[in-house]
């Protein structure tokens, strides 16, 4: 495989997840690829192997190099009996898990979704009409807030525009933001210390 010092220490690491990174053309690919090629002459299945990427085009490099790997090991194979296991390998290696976060995401609730305690028949949306709706959310969220009276003093204080940023900034950091409105906050405290 050609690896140097740390990506051999990387292939050959077990009992636990692995997870390579490094800028472009370091040989991340290669790594994942001598990594799952090892551990399917160890006797895993391609099926109990994940790899996760970021894109769709990198998840097919990286099947398409494992297969292409596996077919290298088939043709160097010393017996019939090893070149049949790299061949039922290869020819196996649909199962596998290689895909971008999402996919395997995807996967695991579509598995599971009475316990994730969602419609298993869910749709993912991609990033650009993601953005949209969010957009969407927020002008919805401001022509709401003009029409109460009650945050009338708010509007008055802050600028749309403003209010508009913290909006979008609010829905974008939503698990965080989440968090912070949990926290109970005594305001007659608060309001008397300042």
């Amino acid at each position: 495989f050609k690896l140097n010092e740390k990506q051999r220490t990387a292939v050959l690491e077990r009992g636990r997840d692995v997870v390579v990174t490094a800028g472009a053309g370091s040989g991340k690919t290669s790594t994942l690829v001598a990594l799952t090629a090892s551990l399917l002459a160890e006797g895993v299945t391609p099926r109990q192997a994940a790899a996760i990427t970021f894109t769709k085009k990198a998840a097919r490099e990286m099947r398409s190099r494992v297969r292409g790997k596996l077919i290298e090991l088939q043709e160097a194979a010393s017996t019939e009996e090893e070149r049949q296991i790299w061949t039922d390998l290869s020819a196996r290696m649909d199962s596998a898990r290689i895909g971008t976060i999402h996919s395997l995401c995807s996967e695991i609730l579509r598995a599971h979704p009475a316990e994730a305690g969602i419609d298993p028949r869910f749709e993912m949306l991609d990033e650009s009409l993601a953005a949209a709706l969010r957009i969407q959310a927020v002008e919805d969220t401001l022509q709401l807030l003009v029409q109460e009276e009650r945050f009338l003093p708010l509007l008055e204080n802050i600028s749309t525009s403003s209010l508009s940023v913290l909006l979008k900034d609010l829905l974008n950091r939503r698990l965080e933001a989440d968090e912070f409105f949990q926290v109970q906050v005594d305001n007659c405290q608060r309001l008397a210390r300042e």
